[in-house]
């Protein structure tokens, strides 16, 4: 006869053996999988067979010796060495923090009781220095990741930690940004130097990152082709993915120019403006470099304003989407799109709406003495009165925002996500998020470029 045990979180199998004693072998943490494993040893007792733990050897070793065959691992898979070194980092956190002895002893309820408390950590950016939603999601990740492969590799029989949520990271931006304006491109423009003013124009209009643009080779511009193209190499981008980008036609000219000899090995931006002098840069356009909701105008910014430039210009979620490098179309529209510098009493006058009709029957509207027409059926009159007054008041309010209901309008307001789904990188309907802008070329992006080096053409 045998049974089940808990002691200090573990499920263990009971039995007494032929002289009586009570043996005890180690099961799981997991209820379910002690179950299993018991069914198992009865199978094996009713056969006249040992129960085999096919578990034991591995889970006696300390949960460091997985850690360090799991790195090994993810070498030999050729994953990034950044990669690499922050999940092992993460990993020996929660080892050390939750008091992991072996891989048995990863249990969720001592994940979730490390979370629960503030962690503090030097690289924090909140003012009391510590992690937050993202970071902690990072770490619920990599310890999932590892699990899995134990499961793989037969040194754990199933994932604790596959049912443990992310938390929300929503509410937890700690260093928001804001979209510049064109009026406020064509003043930062207008100040930076000249050995900077390509490096600007370019990330307005491809919306690469700072320490790619640091990293971009000759050889990863192709000039020459009929629409010339950037095409990223996975290890210089963020996202580790060798991504395609147009390039403008008057950039791409700029490019031919500046090249000369250089090599395809060769750096195409030999300087790039630190964080101080971008900062100086905008000191000096009288632009701030956080508003009064903390937003900050640094140089990452630089990327929210070319997301939020192809909004304006037209161009549709789903490309936006590609050129920005997403793979959620939440983020392009939620992040990288600011409605703020929206013209959005301009975009409502542009509907278009059926016109009053003309009938018979004059009706006063009661509200300046003016009359409209109301046809002979009555109902149907009262109804184009009804529609006529709300037309006038619409129309008026369009132009004062403060006339206008207090409800946050975005061009990413699209309803319900439940029922919405959010697009991915394999397509899907456009127009699920409710905003489907005409189709528009990102050739007709209109930034304030210049024509001579102080001269420039804003909007």
């Amino acid at each position: 006869m045998a049974w089940l045990e808990k002691r200090d979180g573990t499920w263990f199998i009971a039995y007494r053996d032929q002289q009586g004693k009570t043996n005890r072998l180690r099961a799981s943490t997991d209820k379910l999988v002690a179950k299993g494993r018991l069914a198992d040893f009865e199978k094996a007792q009713a056969r006249g067979e040992d129960y085999s733990d096919p578990f034991k050897d591995p889970r006696g070793r300390p949960i460091t010796e997985h850690v360090k065959d799991y790195m090994a691992d993810l070498r030999a898979l050729g994953r990034d060495g950044m990669y690499i070194c922050n999940v092992e980092k993460r990993l020996n956190r929660l080892i050390d923090a939750c008091g992991w002895k072996v891989a048995g002893d990863i249990i969720a309820d001592s994940f979730c009781a490390w979370r629960e408390k503030p962690v503090k950590q030097k690289s924090a950016q909140s003012e009391d220095r510590t992690i937050g939603p993202v970071t902690m999601n990072q770490h619920l990740e990599a310890v999932r990741a590892f699990c899995r492969w134990c499961v793989k590799r037969k040194r754990i029989a199933s994932n604790p930690i596959a049912d443990v949520v992310k938390m929300d990271e929503s509410q937890d931006v700690r260093r928001a940004q804001r979209a510049l304006t064109v009026e406020q491109i064509a003043d930062l423009l207008a100040v930076v130097p000249e050995q900077y003013q390509m490096v600007y124009r370019f990330m307005l209009t491809t919306g690469l990152r700072r320490q790619e643009v640091v990293d971009l080779q000759w050889g990863d511009v192709h000039l020459d082709a009929t629409t010339p193209y950037l095409q990223l190499r996975a290890k210089a981008t963020k996202s580790r993915r060798a991504d395609g980008l147009p390039l403008r036609s008057d950039i791409a000219q700029e490019l031919r120019d500046m090249r000369a000899d250089a090599g395809d090995g060769a750096k195409v931006f030999v300087a790039v403006p630190s964080i101080d002098q971008h900062k100086a840069f905008l000191e000096k356009a009288g632009i701030p470099f956080e508003d009064e909701e903390g937003r900050r105008a640094d140089i990452h910014a630089l990327r929210h304003t070319y997301g939020t430039l192809l909004s304006q210009a037209g161009v549709s979620p789903r490309m936006a989407m590609e050129l920005m490098r997403h793979t959620d179309m939440r983020l392009t529209m939620t992040v990288y799109t600011d409605p703020r510098i929206f013209d959005l009493a301009g975009a409502v006058e542009k509907l278009s709406l059926p016109p009053v009709e003309q009938t018979n029957v004059a009706v006063a509207t009661g509200t300046d003495g003016g009359q409209v027409q109301q046809s002979a059926t009555g109902e149907q009159g009262a109804n184009r009165v009804a529609t006529a007054t709300f037309d006038r008041q619409l129309v008026a309010s369009n132009g004062n925002r403060d006339a206008a209901p207090d409800v946050p309008v975005r061009p990413d307001n699209g309803g319900d996500w439940q029922q919405k789904n959010p697009i991915g990188r394999d397509g899907g309907k456009a127009g699920d998020l409710g905003f489907e802008p005409r189709q528009t070329d990102p050739e007709s992006v209109v930034l304030p470029l210049h024509q001579s080096p102080n001269t420039f053409t804003p909007l």
